[in-house]
């Protein structure tokens, strides 16, 4: 496996481009279109959240089939709580992308991002969707990324390339999302695409494996959007098969969890106000699920967030994260390491110079390590700091 350039297109069989619709007012591109060069095997994760947008009930309704041609993607306006008007109005340029693609309707999946309660401005989109088919195009990768990004800096691509018994295929993928970012599917948008040929119910699980293992375990905010959707798309025009229980098929799955690993990475280093991130790693948990559950409310804490923020020594707030999660273990034998250097020992906080822990604190990357010492089960969550940047962000989003 090598990573490549090239994005969401960086699959053969696939197109894609990104322009200004006018549903920003900074008129700063908004739309994004996917394309599929031939009907494709499609699969998808969603967000788990009750309340959920228009397009992520028009796109579960759609993949049963397990076939795709083309992902339309808005940034700007979340489409979400706008009531039957609202998947009309999603219908609607679903089906304008799909005769302008020659394609059917059904084939047109539909995700979008932004703010909750208002309506698409279906007049003005609809006028641009012509002028974003024109440009499809390979190269266009990046105009897509760039297209999809909310309160997001940067946009996120990754790709690889995979020889597996002497053929090769590739996965790539663009994903967003800066804020919002809490486990149970993922909080942003991604579309992974892939020209191996593999049957729409192995793709699934896959994807959701990859899924549980990558974008399940970051968080920036704790919070969960409404919008959620992981798509995948398999073109097929490399002509390598992925058969379930083959080695092909562990190349496949160690591939899509690489991109989609790269891409939760990049979402947590793009956080909100952020200026480092902490992966926190639990050890010797009873239980995978305590693990979990463990390492997720250590990285939901905002006291441990805001302690990364300031570099401040104050290994407590930490333990006490520990202490209130769903995790069973004796406190007496309960280890934190900080980096290298360990600073709860059978429970109790060891002398460390508070200067060596800050310097500690300050890296751009910061590992957090506990030892339950109850069991041999690991987990695992990537967060970011909170900064008074991210309050600031998020004080005037509807304004």
């Amino acid at each position: 496996m090598k990573w490549i350039a090239g994005g969401v297109t960086a699959a053969r069989g696939f197109t894609a481009g990104g322009v200004s619709a006018g549903i920003k007012r900074s008129r700063k591109p908004d739309l994004a279109l996917v394309v599929a060069e031939h009907p494709a095997s499609a699969a998808a994760v969603f967000t788990v959240n009750r309340v959920q947008a228009a397009p992520v009930q028009i796109s579960k309704r759609r993949l049963r089939a397990g076939a795709a041609r083309a992902v339309l993607v808005n940034s700007g306006c979340a489409n979400c709580m706008t009531g039957p008007d609202g998947e009309r109005d999603a219908i609607r340029l679903g089906r304008e992308v799909a005769h302008a693609l020659g394609i059917p309707e059904r084939h047109v999946l539909l995700a979008s991002t932004g703010l909750i309660g208002r309506r698409l401005p279906v007049p003005r989109i609809a006028r641009a969707v012509p002028r974003l088919v024109e440009q499809l195009s390979r190269a266009s990768h990046r105009s897509a990324a760039l297209a999809i990004l909310t309160t997001d800096r940067l946009p996120k691509e990754a790709a690889v390339e995979v020889r597996a018994q002497g053929k090769t295929f590739r996965i790539g993928g663009m994903a967003k999302g800066a804020g919002m970012i809490a486990p149970s599917m993922a909080t942003m948008l991604c579309v992974i695409t892939t020209d191996a040929v593999i049957a729409p119910a192995l793709l699934r699980g896959l994807l959701r494996e990859a899924t549980e293992q990558t974008f399940n375990r970051i968080s920036v905010d704790g919070d969960m959007s409404t919008n959620d959707t992981v798509f995948a798309l398999a073109s097929g025009a490399s002509g390598a098969v992925i058969r379930r229980g083959t080695p092909p098929a562990r190349a496949f799955a160690e591939a899509l969890r690489a991109v989609a690993g790269r891409l939760a990475k990049l979402i947590v280093v793009d956080g909100e106000g952020a200026a480092r991130i902490m992966e926190v790693q639990v050890q010797g948990a009873r239980t995978e699920r305590e693990a979990q559950a463990c390492a997720r409310h250590v990285a939901f804490s905002p006291l441990v967030k805001t302690m990364l923020a300031g570099a401040d020594p104050n290994v407590g707030r930490v333990a006490a994260a520990v202490g209130a999660s769903l995790a069973r273990f004796d406190p007496d034998r309960l280890e934190i390491f900080i980096g290298s250097h360990r600073l709860v020992a059978r429970g109790t906080v060891l002398r460390v110079a508070k200067g060596i822990v800050r310097t500690l604190l300050t890296h751009p990357e910061v590992t957090v390590r506990i030892n339950l010492h109850a069991g041999r089960a690991t987990g695992r969550m990537l967060t970011c700091d909170l900064t008074k940047e991210y309050v600031d962000i998020n004080a005037g989003y509807a304004t």
